[in-house]
């Protein structure tokens, strides 16, 4: 147990590191934008088209905070709104071509700036981390449902099988 609690100690602080980079990323690039802005624009991009309700979903946010922040992005033309071709009274959310500069431009600044804060990492560490973490990042999704149940206690079944 000992170990998970050190592991979540470090992926909190990697959380506020790459929040923080992220910031500095913005400003560096001078797009006019929020941290919250640019993390539903950069989620949009992750999931392609996408309704409201789903994209909500997928950050973990209620639907109304990110509502609120997509009719910024639109007003920014970062974000637009197409029909839904399944469900007409549906729409879709898309980035627009300026939309996309704006989230290469991020993503770039910010794996130079990672680059320059981990001088010291060879490639191949860099690959390891990028694994191990990739790794953990399904888990997380794959077992979501899972978070509130107890771990299996074996006791029941050991005293079931003496």
């Amino acid at each position: 147990m000992e170990s998970y609690a050190r592991l979540c100690g470090e992926v909190a602080v990697l959380l506020r590191g790459m929040k923080h980079l992220t910031a500095r990323s913005i400003e560096a690039t001078g797009v006019p934008g929020e941290l919250a802005g640019m993390h539903v624009l950069g989620r949009i991009e992750q999931l392609g088209p996408v309704r409201l309700t789903d994209l909500s979903q997928g950050l973990g946010l209620d639907p109304s905070s990110v509502s609120r922040q997509v009719t910024a992005l639109e007003r920014r033309g970062w974000v637009a709104r197409e029909k839904d071709p399944s469900d007409l009274r549906a729409q879709h959310l898309v980035l627009t071509q300026s939309g996309r500069q704006v989230v290469t431009a991020l993503r770039q600044e910010r794996a130079a700036a990672l680059e320059r804060l981990t001088p010291d990492w060879t490639a191949e560490q860099i690959d390891d981390l990028t694994a191990r973490l990739a790794r953990l990042n399904h888990d997380l999704e794959l077992n979501a449902d899972r978070q509130d149940r107890p771990p299996h206690d074996h006791t029941e079944a050991r005293l079931e099988n003496a």
